[in-house]
């Protein structure tokens, strides 16, 4: 040990910061971190994304039913953390409910933040049931969304059009050709 605090004595600054540098680079490197890993194997647009999911409708967000208790960075506003929608046309699945609950994100779940979502407005929707990979709150006929995939569209119901990536080269679709797609 003394050997090796007198080899540091002799070693001068820059040399030192540039040992610091090369440390720290080393150690954050092999040290395993969490963060979304959003790979597609080729698409994730909601024209690809609808066609393999079980449930797509369109729905109203009529509500936000639950709220983060601490702030999220970026966020001005208090951050609902879940909501319900009314499902007003079902397109695809035996979801049977009139209403549904669905789970936005808490700053760890790989999910969307619902602030994204207005009371009142209209979305194509094609979520994820939790089933067992739910939270504590939350139940297993609940749903949420993936950040990583178009799994929502916006929808303009005065000119019935949905707005957002429905496949890699649209960003529109007419709801009319959504629902003659949808159906084969």
């Amino acid at each position: 040990k003394v050997v090796y605090i007198c080899a540091l004595a002799f070693i001068n600054n820059d040399t030192m910061k540039n040992l610091i540098l090369i440390a720290t680079f080393l150690l954050f490197s092999t040290m395993s971190t969490f963060a979304c890993d959003c790979t597609c194997p080729d698409d994730c647009s909601f024209s690809i994304v609808s066609k393999n999911s079980d449930f797509v409708a369109l729905v109203k967000v009529i509500s936000f039913d639950d709220y983060l208790e601490y702030k999220i960075i970026g966020h001005e506003v208090k951050m609902p953390y879940s909501m319900t929608v009314e499902v007003i046309k079902k397109y695809k699945g035996s979801e049977n409910r009139k209403t549904i609950k669905i789970w936005g994100d808490d700053g760890m779940q790989c999910r969307p933040y619902l602030s994204k979502f207005k009371i009142g407005d209209y979305y194509l929707i094609a979520p994820y049931l939790l089933g067992d990979d739910r939270l504590i709150m939350e139940s297993s006929t609940d749903y949420s969304f993936f950040i990583c995939a178009t799994d929502y569209l916006k929808v303009d119901m005065d000119k019935k059009i949905a707005y957002g990536k429905y496949s890699k080269h649209k960003n529109k679709i007419k709801l009319t050709k959504f629902e003659k797609i949808i159906k084969k």
